[in-house]
């Protein structure tokens, strides 16, 4: 008998239904003796590559289709026979042409692309529905309306021995020979084996936001497994009875149709081949002349080195046939730059001289001695990748362009699967069981960004979780399920960067759906497509481009220059001083703590430094331990040493340390003499552990014979410890320009620089950290006026020459952007009551922006003095003005003749400065008129609390206390394994640099992550002249503190700070570890796949925090008592988005108790 088929197959890449992935699918159906396998995922073909990819490693036949919505909660399957693949991919993207997330077919559209395709009208069909409610002339009817519609029906018959199942398939079996419709037997497959029955269950409830029960969950109980040929059989002879042949003509049946529908992946799906769009000529040619120009329009017309590297290169290029991507990558970079959108390129494509020539890229390869094969090598399958950075502010506009340039039918961009991690587990089972709300979040918050399948891993291994409330029977089955969760497809979303441009296949090759913003989205990932062989450009949104380009214009608006940031000199000194100060906060890629430490170290002078010191502050270098022995080989500390002298010239530039992938090649090449393409292929295969032992046996084997085995094994050593995990040369190139720009912008410009900083949030700081240092750098923090300020940061010349920056609208809580424009639109404002009329902002906006000091300039107000001052008007009058002209006076409507604003002047107490700063970290999230920590300067100093400002003075091993407000949270990986906090406190003299070592996270890790204000004691460590960090002992919540020391004074202080602690038992979990030795904690920062980058997180934060309520909230009219004055704010539980934290970051476990 030959082997079952099974043909209706859902995989996890069916959202919340499917629970194995393909590749677990196409395996046990290998296991089970089948030869095919069907993929038939609901309302979509996202698994489909990946399942045809998956069926041809393991020998099997691939059948790909679709379980499709129908009106009503009916259901179709579609499968693809030979040449149909692209009515199948045209069919599906009709389904998802009407509302966004509401997919549908009707048996008319399925008529219409039925072309290729066999249709399975199965029990969630009409005709199965009419069956089961026994209205069987109903079935026949549709049933032959299904026959009449389309030329290729299959009746689908299911059981999984569910009450009625078996007689719903018996009658609708009857049905199909009334019709001569050919009837097969499928399971309906959600899972691989019956173990994933109740992830299923789990999946049920969170895709219907009902309970976790069994009337809420769809039918199958245990059954919608992957079943045997032998299994199916019983169930074959279940459903025929008696007649034995009846049961052999459904499986023989299964089999003929599957002949049909088993797909070639290269001929169908045209995987393994380029599909490029249309030129309009001949592209050979035409790169050649381009090229060409772009030797004279850069100056290399009579360069030997450039020709003889174009020739190389092109050679390459017109052998892989690829002239027609670089001329259609260099045209969307002319596209987007002639919009005025800074473009720049990143990523290996900087290596390439031809990506140069034709404007793709601004990074000269030859200067910098970077190699093409990194990008594009004799042996590379599939197209290269040019990713291009723009401004973030523009990236849509990129978009459309490309849209409106190439059409819609030629272009789509790359989707991605969000997929199950802890915190979303948690949310989804947490709401499954009927748990509150408050408490899921809570709950969720409390973890770090970590893998579903470790949180209870995590809660006995993190100290702040071990202290944690989270126990409980209920509870250990929320973790107990969400783990089961791990990894699996959650939703489709737009992949931050990627866009398709195709021929006019496109729509044949992929189908396509809604983005949440309305562009085309193909419903492949970034592999799929590149399998597919579709031309896939990274147009990354950059928020440092526009940043700059935000700088820029601020430069030409308030200082009448216009400068050309490109072309601004690379050997600015005063810039590079800077930098090697460590005064970096803002700048691109060198402001975090790490960064600011070795570029102190360093001690950058050229951009070739900057290139280094990019590279280097990776997981490679820093955990092979190369970052000392170069430093130290720089100084001069040590001689320069090198494996080989052969090897002097590959290693020259990095004082004989490996640093970058190019080098890596060069190694490789210089002593096997293997050519470059080829080391390019052995560099990637050491980023698989599993052949690193091949790749070794192959470089002793090819070593050539003049290096003996101690060389050999040295070089060796350095290969398998950097190769997997250096960073590319050209990459670090492309990096390193606009890391120079942004610092010469912060050295000549600095309130312009601040001003884009502050705009598009960049960086990994929240905006307070940047306040503060711009205040450092001389720049006077300008309050909200409601007749100054504008819709973004704005530099102001001050009256003393200076530069000032404006706190814009759009930082106000709150605010839409309809208000922003309309109160800059109305400026300037005579009174209150004229802003309330024409710029017409809502009640509680209004209150906020008074409550921040956005009308004081107009009354004389200034909040700090006097509490009483009988006839002058306070803040507070004006707050309670809000609403007696809300009382009195419509928005937009005409003022009523007569109508006089009328303020009862100093009727309110004055706000304090306290009550102020409450207010600005309300409603702005930052602390504008004051620091907060100078509130409690009085209670540091009794401490003896060092100050920022002061640590280069303190000797190396001194213990001290430092304080501050905490800005980030940090969990790299480092080499020894070892979970290690790194925290920053800002003390407004400046940051501070804290590392929490396992020996202390036992008993202090809570308060890291839970408190915002902090103490700390550390001891002093200085590695360099102007680098120094601490080593931290212990950390204390500040206003535990404070509290202590206003009711019992100093003494009170020392004994909370010297309580003793029970011992706590240290961070635990099994190191992860690689073939070469690298060891890396499970809860370290770690980016998951498939996640948003830092640049598109970052926006969606902002996006998120201007639209979603802070859990501190100021009353406007605040505390009326006047009897704590000198107080410091009350700051319950502030916003979270007053500081960073990495992934590896806990939440506030305290919140758990809230």
């Amino acid at each position: 008998m030959d082997p079952f088929a099974h043909l209706h197959v859902a995989s996890s890449f069916s959202p919340r239904y499917g629970v194995s992935t393909p590749a677990a699918l196409v395996g046990r159906a290998a296991e089970l003796g089948m030869d095919r396998l069907a993929l038939t995922d609901r309302d979509g073909l996202y698994g489909a590559v990946k399942h045809a990819l998956a069926c041809r490693d393991a020998g099997l036949g691939a059948i790909l289709g679709a379980d499709l919505t129908m009106p009503a909660g009916r259901r179709v399957t579609v499968l693809a026979r030979g040449g149909g693949w692209g009515s199948l991919c045209r069919l599906v993207s009709a389904a998802h042409a009407g509302e966004r997330g509401r997919p549908s077919v009707t048996r008319e559209v399925v008529a219409e692309h039925a072309r290729g395709l066999t249709v399975l009208v199965g029990p969630a069909s009409d005709v199965g529905r009419a069956v089961a409610e026994r209205r069987y002339d109903d079935a026949l009817a549709r049933l032959d309306a299904w026959r009449a519609a389309v030329p290729d029906l299959v009746v689908e018959l299911v059981d999984h021995y569910g009450p009625r199942e078996e007689h719903v398939a018996a009658r609708m079996l009857d049905l199909a020979g009334r019709l001569g419709v050919p009837a097969v037997l499928t399971n309906a497959v959600r899972y691989r084996d019956p173990s994933g029955a109740q992830v299923a269950d789990v999946l049920d409830a969170t895709r219907k936001l009902v309970p976790l029960h069994t009337r809420h969950l769809d039918d199958g109980g245990d059954h919608a497994y992957l079943k045997s040929g032998a299994e199916m059989a019983r169930v074959a002879a279940r459903i025929c009875g008696p007649d034995h042949d009846a049961a052999r003509r459904l499986l023989r049946e299964i089999r003929t149709v599957s002949d049909r529908c088993v797909l070639d992946p290269e001929q169908d799906l045209g995987i393994g081949r380029l599909h490029l769009p249309e030129i309009g000529e001949d592209p050979v040619p035409l790169l050649r002349r381009r090229c060409e120009d772009g030797l004279y329009a850069r100056g290399l017309e009579r360069s030997r080195e450039a020709r003889e590297r174009l020739a190389h290169e092109m050679d390459i290029i017109e052998r892989k046939r690829l002239s027609g991507y670089f001329i259609a990558v260099a045209g969307i970079a002319d596209l987007i730059r002639g919009l005025g959108i800074r473009c720049a390129i990143r990523g290996s494509g900087a290596g390439s001289l031809v990506n140069h020539l034709i404007g793709i890229s601004q990074v000269d390869p030859l200067a910098h001695g970077l190699l093409m094969e990194r990008f594009l090598s004799e042996g590379r399958v599939g197209l290269p990748d040019i990713d291009l950075d723009v401004e973030s502010a523009r990236r849509l506009d990129a978009y459309r362009a490309i849209y409106e340039r190439y059409g819609e039918a030629r272009v789509a961009c790359v989707s991605m699967m969000e997929t199950y991690r802890a915190r979303s587990a948690i949310r989804d089972v947490g709401a499954a069981m009927g748990l509150p709300p408050a408490e899921i979040d809570a709950m969720a918050k409390a973890f770090p960004h970590i893998r579903a399948r470790q949180i209870r891993a995590a809660l006995q291994d993190l100290p702040e979780l071990r202290a944690s409330r989270l126990g409980g029977a209920q509870v250990e089955t929320v973790f107990r399920l969400a783990e089961s969760l791990d990894g699996l497809p959650r939703h489709i979303a737009l992949h931050p960067c990627g866009v398709l441009v195709g021929n006019s296949t496109l729509r044949d090759r992929t189908p396509v759906e809604r983005s949440l913003l309305e562009f085309p989205m193909s419903q492949f990932d970034k592999d799929d497509v590149e399998e597919l062989g579709l031309l896939k450009l990274d147009v990354l949104g950059v928020r440092m481009q526009s940043a700059m380009a935000y700088s820029l214009r601020e430069i030409a608006r308030v200082d009448g220059v216009e400068v050309d940031l490109d072309a601004v000199p690379h050997d600015d000194s005063a810039t590079y001083d800077m930098i090697q100060t460590g005064r970096t906060l803002g700048c691109f890629q060198i402001e975090s703590p790490g960064q600011r430490e070795l570029v102190s170290k360093l001690v950058p002078r050229t951009m070739h430094d900057l290139i280094v010191d990019i590279s280097l502050f990776r997981p490679g270098p820093v955990n092979s331990d190369m970052v000392t022995p170069y430093l130290e080989a720089r100084h001069g500390w040590r001689a320069a040493s090198y494996p080989h002298p052969r090897l002097r010239d590959a290693l020259a530039e990095t004082e004989g340390v490996v640093v970058f992938h190019e080098q890596v090649l060069k190694v490789i090449d210089v002593m096997t003499g293997c050519g470059l393409s080829e080391a390019e292929k052995v560099r990637r295969t050491l980023s698989d552990p599993e052949r690193r032992g091949t790749v070794r046996a192959w470089f002793e084997a090819c070593a050539l014979p003049e290096y003996d085995r101690e060389t050999v094994d040295r070089a060796w050593h350095v290969l398998d410890a950097f190769g997997a995990f250096g960073f590319c040369k050209a990459h670090a190139a492309a990096f390193a320009l606009p890391t120079y720009q942004s610092a010469w912008l912060k050295r000549h410009h600095t309130a312009a620089f601040f001003a884009g900083v502050l705009t598009h949030e960049p960086g990994m700081y929240p905006q307070r950290v940047i306040l503060d240092d711009a205040r450092q750098c001389g720049v006077e923090i300008l309050p909200l006026d409601i007749s100054k300020s504008g819709k973004q940061w704005r530099v102001e010349r001050t009256e003393t020459g200076g530069y000032g920056l404006r706190v814009p609208f759009s930082e106000v809580k709150g605010v839409s952007e309809a208000e922003v424009e309309r109160m800059v639109a109305g400026q300037p404002y005579t009174s209150l009551a004229d802003f309330w009329q024409r710029a017409r902002p809502s009640r509680p906006v209004a209150e906020r922006i008074v409550s921040i000091g956005g009308a004081d300039a107009l009354y004389g107000v200034r909040p700090g003095r006097p509490r009483w001052r009988p006839g002058r008007v306070t803040r507070r009058d004006l707050i309670a003005q809000v609403g007696a002209l809300e009382r009195a006076l419509v928005p937009g409507a005409q003022m009523p003749i007569g109508f006089t604003e009328t303020i009862v002047p100093g009727e309110l107490p004055e706000m304090s400065e306290a009550e102020a700063v409450e207010a600005e970290l309300a409603v702005l999230g930052m602390d504008v008129s004051r620091h907060i920590v100078s509130f409690h300067d009085e209670l540091l100093d009794a401490l003896g609390v060092v100050r920022s400002k002061d640590l280069l003075r303190q000797r190396s091993g001194a213990p001290i206390l430092v304080a501050g407000v905490k800005v980030a949270t940090q969990t790299p990986a480092v080499r020894s394994g070892q979970r290690v906090i790194f925290a920053t406190l800002d003390d407004s003299t400046g940051p501070i640099d804290l590392t929490f070592f396992e020996s202390v996270q036992g008993r202090y890790a809570a308060t890291v992550f839970g408190s915002w204000l902090m103490v700390a004691r550390g001891v002093v460590r200085r590695t360099g002249d102007r680098a120094v960090s601490l080593r931290a002992e212990g950390c204390w919540d500040l206003g535990e503190l404070d509290a202590a020391w206003r009711e019992g004074g100093l003494p009170a202080v020392h004994a909370l700070m010297g309580t003793a602690v029970e011992p706590v038992a240290r961070v635990g979990g099994r190191p992860i570890r690689y073939a070469n030795g690298y060891r890396l904690s499970p809860y370290s920062d770690l980016g998951p796949p498939g996640r948003m980058s830092g640049h598109e997180l970052a926006a969606a934060s902002a996006a998120a925090r201007r639209a979603a309520p802070e859990p501190l909230e100021a009353v406007p009219l605040g505390d009326l008592s006047g009897d704590d004055e000198d107080r410091p704010p009350r700051v319950v539980r502030a916003p979270r988005r007053l500081w960073h934290a990495s992934q590896g970051s806990s939440g506030d476990v305290e919140a758990l108790g809230a």
